[in-house]
């Protein structure tokens, strides 16, 4: 029997195993299910010599796997030198779409380059270039589509402050040719810091350490220097594994709405109930935003044999509603909550809003998740049938 399969006394479950509630082997230096699965195996209290072991081991083509997320997803040829996401050309004239009504899965395959640049164009053009903007808008108006204002009004967890993910949002969009080595290198490296860190206990900072996952990821997919590091293969595994850990765990704490139309009145306590929503839809939507992300990785990536179940491979739900989303104080979400309607979308299924809304119940994130579910065409439509512009 080698070292690796015994195990040193009374060592904890690595944090993996612990997220998905699954029996950790406890091997050196990664357990089992971390190693069939491609997965970053950090124990609690890691010591730092052990940390290069690890990256070296994660150092691997990694299996794909399957997931689901609301669009078409394109079977794409995986390259051995892996280009910059967006600069993507698949090779071949082959096309094949197959769907499975029983099932509600969708399945594409395609190595036609005109194919795919309408059905990226359609369904991914659009949400890719609000998550661009994603930095900046973090960080002058302490805010994302799916981070409310009023969340770190009055205070911001150490993950995403100071010289964390913050921080870097403000160092990448001030990012240029003269100081873009240094940017590139502290993203990276505090990049990398966060993904092997422990998850957080309580609910608001595992919602803030997932938050500042996504920053990260979606700074390390934007940016060419960044995704074309020495390391980026090694941190394009950790960072998927870990934000799928972090918001495996989220999911599990945090509520969704089954009602299909919410109580129109509001509890004695509103200011309270408020600060709940705002926490509890803040999580909701980074949940969806997550899995979105993750799917789009793949995506570019050129992973194979990705399906989509139409609701992101989780039961979900969320207040579709730009009116409850941007109130600023108490009485703004009251009045909202009580004059203005809004919508409780299940499972990713908009037929709801698209049968019922108006242009202005719609938010940011709402029309990323309506263009990706529709595509672009489909939803300049809808809004310019109603007076308004996507």
């Amino acid at each position: 029997m080698s070292s690796r399969d015994i195990p040193p006394p009374r060592r904890k479950s690595c944090e993996a195993c612990r997220a998905a509630k699954r029996r950790c082997s406890l091997a050196l230096p990664t357990c089992f299910r971390c190693s069939q699965r491609g997965l970053a195996c950090v124990y609690p209290g890691l010591p730092p010599d052990q940390i290069p072991e690890l990256l070296a081991l994660l150092d691997q083509p990694e299996r794909p796997k399957e997931f689901s997320f609301d669009a078409p997803v394109l079977d794409l040829p995986v390259e051995t030198a892996q280009p910059s996401p967006l600069q993507y050309q698949p090779q071949g004239n082959a096309a094949a779409v197959y769907f499975h009504e029983q099932q509600g899965m969708t399945h594409v395959r395609t190595s036609n380059p005109v194919l795919l640049s309408a059905l990226m164009s359609s369904r991914f053009e659009y949400p890719v270039n609000t998550l661009k903007d994603v930095p900046r808008m973090m960080v002058v108006e302490n805010q994302t589509p799916w981070s409310h204002p009023e969340l770190y009004r009055d205070g911001m967890p150490k993950v995403m402050q100071g010289s964390d993910a913050y921080a870097c949002c403000a160092l990448y969009i001030t990012k240029n040719r003269i100081n873009g080595p240094m940017i590139t290198s502290h993203i990276h490296s505090r990049h990398q810091e966060l993904a092997l860190s422990p998850l957080p206990t309580s609910p608001t900072d595992l919602l803030s350490h997932v938050h500042a996952l996504i920053l990260y990821q979606i700074m390390h997919l934007f940016d060419a220097d960044i995704n074309a590091a020495d390391t980026s293969a090694t941190i394009d595994i950790l960072s998927i594994s870990a934000l799928e850990s972090a918001t495996s765990l989220l999911f599990n704490s945090t509520h969704f709405p089954h009602t299909q139309q919410p109580p129109a009145t509001l509890p004695p306590s509103t200011t309270h109930f408020w600060k709940l929503w705002v926490l509890e839809e803040s999580a909701r939507r980074s949940i969806i935003v997550a899995l979105f992300l993750i799917q789009v990785l793949r995506v570019f990536r050129g992973d194979t044999d990705i399906r989509c179940d139409g609701k992101l491979g989780v039961l979900h739900s969320w207040f579709f509603s730009a009116h409850l989303w941007s109130a600023s104080s108490v009485y703004e979400f009251a009045t909202a909550w009580t004059e203005k309607r809004h919508f409780i979308v299940h499972n990713a299924n908009f037929n709801q809003v698209l049968q019922e809304a108006q242009p202005n119940d719609v938010d940011v994130l709402g029309k990323m998740l309506l263009v990706t579910s529709r595509g672009v065409d489909v939803i300049r439509d809808w809004f310019f049938r109603r007076g308004a512009i996507l």
